[in-house]
């Protein structure tokens, strides 16, 4: 039997919700709402990889491990999303793996057109996340 496909997320603007930016590098945020609940949901039919920028560093993968502790420690632990520990359903990757398909803030999608609309330079410079409004 095959795995389950693999989500990709990024960790910046995505589940850490990066409201100031990079800073010095540390993770001061908070989770972005809904996360935990969209986690439990998608850990059912996929498997959920971490993979950021920050993830060539073993350091910053475990800052990122304990940030997510910590944030799920704070929402309670709630038992109605799920009745294990859910942090177990995470992995976090060095390298950007394999997936089905990536979640990313700061990405364009492309479809085979080099000179679609989202890929014309000045769009491309004017691109905005949706922390950055």
């Amino acid at each position: 039997m095959q795995g389950k496909p693999i989500l990709c997320i990024d960790f910046d603007g995505v589940i850490h919700d990066y409201r100031e930016g990079w800073k010095d590098g540390s993770i001061y945020g908070e989770v972005t709402p809904g996360f935990f609940v969209w986690a439990a949901i998608a850990a059912q039919r996929f498997k959920l990889v971490i993979y950021s920028s920050r993830s060539k560093d073993a350091e910053q993968i475990e800052a990122m491990r304990e940030w997510l502790r910590v944030q799920w420690d704070a929402a309670g632990r709630p038992s109605w999303i799920c009745s294990n520990d859910m942090l177990s359903d995470f992995e976090f990757s060095s390298a950007k793996p394999p997936a089905f398909l990536t979640i990313d803030d700061r990405c364009v999608r492309f479809d085979g057109d080099w000179f679609a609309d989202n890929l014309q330079v000045e769009a491309l410079a004017n691109y905005k996340t949706w922390s950055q409004g």
